[in-house]
């Protein structure tokens, strides 16, 4: 049995990345990676989940400041 990075994920999802990866690719004219894009993703959704849990502890903090 195979194991790695490619043998983790579903035939789909792989197939998903890489064509995003090749309309981004298309669209700025640039060459992306695969890798470059599930650390784009990553970080990405990171970034918004720390965004979302902030927006939830300080939302009321700030909501009563303004009214």
């Amino acid at each position: 049995m195979r194991s790695g990075p490619a043998t983790a994920r579903p035939a789909s999802e792989l197939a998903m990345i890489a064509a995003l990866a090749r309309a981004i690719s298309r669209a700025t004219g640039t060459n992306v990676d695969i890798e470059t894009l599930n650390i784009l993703v990553i970080f990405s959704g990171a970034g918004l989940l720390i965004s979302l849990v902030a927006a939830m502890i300080y939302g009321q903090a700030i909501n009563a400041a303004l009214f």
